[in-house]
Formats: structure tokens, C-alpha cells, sequence
């Protein structure tokens, strides 16, 4: 079932509307690292403001345990302001309710970091009810975090009445693009995954498997599969309670003809993380050898699937950031990728950051959401779509 936003045609001038948004951005030095979640936020809230709405402004930045000062939303306030928003922020719900009574219209009001709030994670009726006490409207544009649970994100939308309540236009777009991957791509299609968290990815590759090609495996992904098949892995990252999903998908995807492509060679540290590095078969990964990305033989053998493959998948950045290094590898795939003829979708932080940082101009779409758009690959429900079907 489409879902479409509803805010083109929402007559809400000098009403509140709340828009629930992702802003949270990679931080160093208590700068803003990388704007594109704040760029991707900003074709809804042109409309709103062009339709004269006051924005109550909602989010969440990093995972604060506490009123962590450095994760304040505050520190986005001058990137809006370069941008020409009339913003102010709102350190609480209810300074945030006083200063709406003298608020413009067209103007924004940024609340505090929802994650400084433990009724956010709680789901506490008392704070979804305060939240919604800001509002007439809804609006939730947080694609990357569709898959939390979260209050502002699960529950807030039911609040509002089904025509006070839209998506916005960045999950539109989101949608739009994933969902002709899913159900119109190009073939062949050649989905490329690595990363942690494998028992979150094994239901996207079962998924993958009614349409793609072939699937090729990173690291860490690639070594749940590796010890499946009997091979040797050293300290690499294994997730031993998923080897039984994992061979069951190699059985499935043989019975189907469909190659899951594992690396020919890894590049591995020693002893731990920041041990050295050096380049080895796939069957020869040493006892104390950490896999951390993946040769130059194995982006040989994946650049042969990517250059002949009319839509390209990848999701799963390889390396450490601290170790510039350990980059090299994911630098080359996505340069590969970039190169390719075929429709290519890149999803998750790390690997969009690399790509920025190459200034890589010939993929397709970088997909904002990481889980977001795997779990909605895997065909599972994402709590905060629920309230827009």
C-alpha cells in the first residue's frame, strides 16, 4: 500500500504542527561533521513554512544516558540560522509552549534532545500527551529511526486525527526509491551487505532472495557464513547463534541458483583491532587474525558482479574509521560502485561519509537510514509507518 505526504494539501497557516524529524548528526569537535540529514530535512520544512505554519521541531542527537551537554540539540541552531530559518530553541516542553504563544508564523522551534527525556524510550502516556499538546499537526519525517519504538516516533501520530497526520517528504522519497528496488529494479540486481548486528541483516538476505541475482558478503557479515561452511576464522566477528539461519540461507539460495559470493581474500590484524595488517586468503585467516575488510582479489572478483549488474544494493561499512588504512578497501568498492552503469542505492552513515569524502558523484541515491532501510527491505514492519496506512 502507497503511502503519500499529505502536507501539500494542509491548510495550517499560524497552526503548530510538530515534524518529527532525524537530525542526528556526526559530531566532532562539537561541530557538525556531515549536514545531509539536515539537508534532507529541509523540503518539508520549506512547505510548512511556505504555508505559514509555526514548526515545533523534534528530535534526537547520539545515544545520551543523561543530559549529555555536547548532544544538545542547540548546537544545530546556527547551521538553520545560515540557512535563513527563524529559530529558536526550546530547552523544555513547556518553555517550548509559552514561547509558541508569541511565535511567527513560518518560524521553527527546536526542542531539546528527546533522548534527554527518559519517558521518550519509556513511551510514557504523561509525555506523548504533553508532546502532542504542541501541536495540531503531525508530521513524521525521522526515516532513519522508522524502526525505533520510540514515543515521538510510535505513538505521538495516534494523537492527531488521520488528516492531521503525514509523512513527510524525505520518507516519501525514501519509499519511492526502495520500493522500486523491491519490486521494479533493473536486472541483475546485486545486493552487497557487510557490517555487525547479523541476526538484524539474515532477514534482509532471505528477502534479497526472491529478487536478486546474486548477494555478495562483506566483513563482518562474511564470517557467520565462513564458519558455517567449516572455515577457519580466527577472531574475527562471528555470530555463532545465527550459523543455523545462515546455512539454511546458503541451502535455500543454492537450491535457487543464486551465488552468495564470499571474499577470496581478507585483510586481517593481528592479535587485536589495532594489530597489523596484512592481506590473506580466505582460507588462510590466522588464529589471532581479526578480519576487518577485504583484499584486492575479492574487489576484483565483486567489481566483475558490479559492473555487469543493472541495480546495485550495498549496506555494511568495512574498516574502522580511527584506522584510516583499514578504508581502503570500502573506498575501492564504492568507487567501483560509483562507476557502474547500473542503479545503485547506498545506505548506512559510515559508508555515505566515505563516499562524500571521495566526492564519488556517480551513485544513484544514498538512502538516509541504516536499520530503517534494512528492516524495511526484510519485509517487516516499521513501528513508525504503522499510523500512516
Amino acid at each position: 500500500m502507497k503511502i503519500a505526504c499529505k502536507i501539500r494539501s494542509w491548510e495550517c497557516a499560524r497552526q503548530p504542527v510538530f515534524v518529527r524529524a532525524d537530525l542526528n548528526v556526526p559530531l566532532q569537535n562539537n561541530t557538525i561533521a556531515n549536514d545531509r540529514r539536515l539537508r534532507g530535512i529541509q523540503p518539508t520544512l520549506d512547505e510548512l513554512i511556505k504555508k505559514g505554519a509555526i514548526i515545533v521541531l523534534a528530535s534526537h542527537i547520539g545515544r545520551p544516558k543523561k543530559k549529555e551537554p555536547h548532544l544538545s540539540t542547540k548546537i544545530l541552531i546556527p547551521w538553520f540560522e545560515k540557512q535563513g530559518y527563524a529559530i529558536t530553541f526550546c530547552k523544555t516542553i513547556e518553555e517550548a509552549i509559552e514561547k509558541e504563544k508569541i511565535a511567527r508564523k513560518g518560524s521553527i522551534l527546536l526542542l531539546e534532545n528527546l533522548r534527554f527525556f527518559p519517558e521518550e524510550k519509556a513511551r510514557d502516556r504523561t509525555f506523548i500527551t504533553a508532546l502532542a499538546s504542541l501541536a495540531d499537526w503531525y508530521v513524521n519525517d525521522a526515516f532513519a529511526t522508522l524502526h525505533r519504538n520510540d514515543a515521538s516516533l510510535a505513538d505521538l501520530a495516534y494523537e492527531f486525527a488521520a488528516d492531521h497526520r503525514s509523512i513527510g517528504f524525505l520518507i516519501e522519497k525514501e519509499l519511492t526509491i526502495l520500493n522500486k528496488f523491491l519490486h521494479g529494479s533493473k536486472k541483475p540486481v546485486c545486493a552487497i551487505l557487510g557490517g555487525g548486528k547479523i541476526a538484524d541483516k539474515l532477514p534482509l538476505i532471505n528477502n534479497l532472495l526472491t529478487f536478486a541475482d546474486y548477494i555478495l558478503l562483506c566483513p563482518a557479515l562474511a564470517f557467520t557464513f565462513e564458519k558455517a561452511i567449516g572455515k577457519k576464522t580466527g577472531k574475527s566477528l562471528v555470530d555463532d547463534e545465527s550459523i543455523p539461519k545462515a546455512l539454511t540461507i546458503l541451502k535455500k539460495a543454492q537450491l535457487m541458483n543464486i551465488p552468495i559470493v564470499l571474499p577470496q581474500d581478507y585483510q586481517v590484524a593481528g592479535g587485536a583491532i589495532d594489530g597489523p595488517l596484512s592481506i590473506v586468503p580466505s582460507d588462510d585467516i590466522p588464529d589471532n587474525g581479526i578480519g576487518v575488510s577485504i583484499g584486492p582479489e575479492s574487489l576484483r572478483v565483486f567489481n566483475e558482479y558490479i559492473q555487469k549488474s543493472g541495480s546495485i544494493f550495498y549496506n555494511g561499512a568495512m574498516g574502522f574509521p580511527d584506522r584510516p588504512e583499514t578504508l581502503e578497501g570500502l573506498k575501492s568498492l564504492l568507487t567501483d560502485i560509483s562507476t557502474a552503469s547500473g542503479t545503485s542505492i547506498v545506505a548506512g552513515g559510515n559508508s555515505i561519509a566515505i563516499a562524500d569524502q571521495l566526492s564519488l558523484t556517480g551513485i544513484t541515491y544514498y538512502s538516509t537510514g541504516g536499520g530503517a532501510t534494512l528492516t524495511y527491505l526484510s519485509g517487516i514492519k516499521l513501528p513508525g509507518l504503522e499510523p500512516f496506512y
